[in-house]
């Protein structure tokens, strides 16, 4: 028979923050081998700061440094500074290092069972190696919507509105969060600490630059996003439908039919109290955060299957739920790696938009469950 206690160390929060410790560092080490054209996330994020500090654009192309272009708000480039100062190869194991413990901890924050954090924190670790090996700021950015609902659940509002304002600066989708203003109370506490540290943060770049250059560089920022093209492998509800359904319909459309349909579920007002209705609301946001992002990459859906993982292990276990979750395993985290042939990666997953359809489907299944959530009272009766 099989003997269980040999697997418990396995929901050990412990060991499991040791194996994020480990990946990250070992990531790093192997990108940072293997040259720095694999790792030219962190060089675009490293140069915009040194840019800012030498007067030249942030957003203007860069070729003889081979990197792509900085689209990140001029804030972050100010916030990396200390990764910056470092020499690369300390600078690339404490940028991972950041993105995957600040995830561990706020996913280990959330008031749930020690089993399902566990749980959670083993399938979020898989998608989170592919945002480690491109250096990318994605894990980051949900650790701060995670820590947004926990300040919030534990009445802590300045930390919530630092977390927002934090995400919208380094991630315009991290504005999201603030639809949790809505599910608790103290709002204005909420709102105040959300605003005030959103201004601080818009012009901590008047450190290095003066207001008129700050404006100029912003004006920068607004033109490069407005006409921002969709990427050519992104993943999202709009490539889905072009890809798979040939149907090609204006980003900003389809974003806003999405805004439509996440704040719906808000009506439900006398259901704010409801533990797993919030979390199935913030699961709901990670995930849109995401799949409505027109410039979603394959390292941004450590974002959606956090949120994903978060619903599944505080659902109920339903026969569709499992089947979702093992797609969503399948399809979005073990499709991008070498267990399936490069041939049908390149010839169906990549064209057809693949990694983002399971995570699209439990997005809209977070929905319903939410419209068709009863409360305790509801159900006693």
């Amino acid at each position: 028979m099989l003997n269980r206690n040999k697997f418990l160390f396995l929901t050990n929060l412990k060991f499991i923050f040791c194996t994020y410790f480990i990946v990250a560092i070992a990531a790093s080490i192997h990108r940072y081998i293997l040259g720095h054209e694999h790792y030219g996330n962190y060089l675009i994020f490293k140069n915009a700061f040194i840019h800012l500090v030498d007067g030249k654009n942030l957003y203007a192309p860069y070729p003889e440094l081979g990197i792509d272009l900085f689209k990140y708000t001029p804030t972050f480039s100010i916030l990396f500074f200390a990764f910056a100062l470092l020499p690369d190869f300390l600078g690339l194991i404490f940028w991972n290092l950041l993105n995957a413990l600040l995830l561990f901890f706020s996913i280990k924050m959330i008031a749930i069972e020690e089993k399902k954090k566990a749980f959670i924190l083993w399938v979020v670790l898989f998608e989170l190696v592919t945002s480690l090996q491109n250096f990318q700021s994605n894990g980051l950015t949900a650790s701060l919507i995670i820590f947004t609902y926990v300040s919030l659940e534990k009445n802590n509002y300045l930390s919530a509105g630092i977390s927002v304002a934090l995400g919208f600066c380094i991630k315009i989708f991290g504005i999201l969060a603030a639809l949790l203003w809505f599910l608790f109370k103290g709002k204005i506490k909420f709102f105040v600490s959300a605003l005030a540290s959103l201004i601080v943060l818009i012009f901590l770049p008047l450190i290095f630059v003066s207001p008129a250059e700050l404006v100029k560089i912003y004006k920068s920022w607004i033109n490069l996003i407005i006409n921002d093209p969709i990427h050519n492998l992104n993943y999202s509800v709009m490539s889905v439908l072009k890809n798979i359904f040939n149907i090609e319909i204006q980003k900003l459309w389809v974003q806003l039919v999405g805004i439509i349909l996440i704040v719906i579920p808000l009506l439900r007002w006398n259901l704010f109290s409801e533990k797993y209705y919030r979390l199935f609301f913030l699961s709901s946001i990670l995930i849109w955060s995401v799949i409505f992002n027109h410039k979603a990459e394959s390292p941004t859906y450590v974002i959606a299957v956090a949120g994903c993982a978060i619903w599944f292990f505080n659902s109920q276990k339903s026969v569709l739920n499992i089947v979702l979750l093992v797609m969503m395993f399948i399809l979005t985290c073990l499709s991008p790696t070498d267990l399936f042939p490069n041939e049908l990666r390149e010839n169906y997953f990549i064209p057809y938009s693949v990694k983002a359809i399971p995570c699209i489907l439990i997005w809209f299944k977070i929905q319903y469950d939410l419209l068709s959530f009863r409360s305790k009272t509801e159900t006693a009766s």
